[in-house]
């Protein structure tokens, strides 16, 4: 099986509106995925990281999240020279697949990163949207709650928690799992279908509300999943997994529940 070579990529910013916020620390980490069937990885590497001075306030909610503070960013690099150096160094590793957790975000505050690669189709890649797709019985998607699931913790010990190259750090220590989660599901794992399986809706394993919210939607009435539609179709606001699902299961393919213990999120060797 083809390696799979990954740049995993991460932000912390002013705030989650590209338009209006800045990027205050932005990482690059490195890894190669010599067999992705078995999720066998080379050591990865930090190809980048750096401050950046965004030449306005954090404010005080940003800072609650990556504590960082404008002292600490005051006097550093500014963007377009720390992006021309991040650049420079995601292109000298030739990636395969662009890597964030929630990748939308990554991709929206420097849109042009996998534009500058080569080969040029080395796209964007969800490790939350991957998550959901393998695992959707799961309680939740946030990047440290799948590290201590799946017992990743000791893959970042030593750096920093909270800033940028100990999310890219989690996050590219993640994507060899899932590789390997997608292989023992049937499937390749190849760059191709980890961009498709980003682009694609997943399906909800539960239904997260109404009178059969916690129930699994195998168990809800054809009738209600018809209810669920129309509502949709007349302006509701469901989400997208909700109207996938919700489809998918009237056509009586939905999100199965585990089947036991060993087939639970992450199962290890």
């Amino acid at each position: 099986m083809t390696p799979i070579r990954a740049v995993a990529v991460d932000l912390e910013t002013t705030g989650v509106h590209p338009g209006e916020d800045r990027i205050v620390e932005i990482a690059a980490v490195g890894i190669c995925i010599v067999d992705p069937a078995t999720g066998h990885h080379d050591p990865y590497e930090t190809l980048y990281a750096s401050l950046v001075d965004p030449e306005r306030d954090i404010p005080p909610g940003a800072s609650a999240v990556h504590h960082l503070t404008a002292r600490d960013v005051r006097g550093q690099p500014r963007l377009p020279e720390v992006l021309a150096a991040f650049i420079d160094a995601v292109r000298a590793f030739r990636p395969d697949v662009l890597v964030a957790h929630k990748a939308d975000f990554e991709a929206a505050f420097v849109p042009d990163l996998g534009a500058a690669l080569t080969p040029e189709d080395a796209r964007w890649t969800c490790t939350m949207r991957l998550a959901q797709h393998l695992w959707p019985d799961t309680d939740g998607f946030g990047l440290q709650q799948l590290r201590y699931a799946c017992r990743l913790e000791d893959c970042v010990a030593g750096l920093d928690p909270h800033r940028a190259a100990f999310d890219a750090a989690c996050c590219a220590t993640l994507l060899p799992l899932e590789c390997r989660e997608i292989a023992r599901a049937g499937h390749e794992p190849t760059p191709t279908l980890l961009r498709d399986w980003t682009a694609a809706v997943p399906l909800q394993a539960k239904v997260t509300f109404g009178k059969y919210r916690g129930r699994y939607w195998h168990e809800v009435p054809p009738d209600y999943l018809r209810w669920v539609l129309r509502r949709h179709a007349e302006g509701e606001p469901f989400s997208p997994e909700t109207v996938a699902t919700a489809e998918a299961a009237l056509r009586g393919v939905y999100a199965v529940p585990p089947k036991s213990e060993s087939d639970q999120l992450c199962r290890r060797p």
